[in-house]
């Protein structure tokens, strides 16, 4: 799960980002977060205060070093983060007529991956 991830975080918003590192600062603490990273206890403070965000690679090694418990968190607010993007594009390629039924279908196949059946293979399996 972990390595699936990290090839995600480039998609992540500033955000999703600094929650990242909030869930990690909340068990470790500010200076082990830093050491476990690799990064400064300050670079960590800026990510936790809002005044920078960390970089891909910062986020890589944080999904990296999470326990289980991290990761179901981390993995809720990268759901959260791809819902509200994948909603917006389709919401607005509907608007401007421009969604392809090629991204239609693939998308009912990722969701097929995971079992769920989308309202419209409902309506379709009902007829």
């Amino acid at each position: 799960m972990q390595r699936l991830m990290t090839k995600y975080v480039h998609l992540l918003g500033k955000e999703s980002r600094q929650k990242i590192i909030e869930i990690l600062a909340d068990e470790r603490g500010v200076r082990e977060l830093a050491n476990e990273l690799d990064i400064t206890p300050a670079a960590v403070s800026k990510y936790l205060s809002g005044l920078t965000h960390p970089s891909d690679l910062v986020i890589e090694r944080a999904i990296k070093i999470a326990n289980e418990d991290e990761i179901r968190k981390i993995a809720k607010i990268v759901e959260e983060e791809f819902i509200e993007g994948l909603t917006s594009f389709v919401e607005w390629s509907v608007d401007k007529g421009v969604l392809d039924t090629r991204f239609y279908r693939r998308l009912n196949d990722i969701t097929a991956k995971v079992g769920l059946v989308t309202l419209s293979q409902r309506d379709l399996n009902a007829s």
